[in-house]
């Protein structure tokens, strides 16, 4: 099974845009979350210096609006 996305440049440029940065975001997200878990698991990482109520609401958040819009996990 083949599945192919197909764009009328220059005029879907920004949905083009979109779809070819789909990877980037999913991982972007995941380095998000691996951060909070630093803090929150091991006191380090980005967000060490930060309150460990907070990361947990963005940390759920975050997981809530991945649910919502049935993002994929990465394997």
């Amino acid at each position: 099974m083949k599945a192919i996305l197909k764009f009328n440049l220059p005029e879907e440029k920004s949905d083009h845009a979109y779809a070819v940065a789909g990877l980037d975001a999913l991982l972007t997200i995941s380095d998000i979350l691996s951060e909070c878990r630093s803090k929150l698991k091991y006191d380090s990482g980005q967000f060490k210096d930060c309150d460990d109520a907070t990361i947990e609401k963005v940390r759920d958040f975050i997981v809530e609006l991945k649910q919502y819009r049935n993002l994929p996990e990465l394997e």
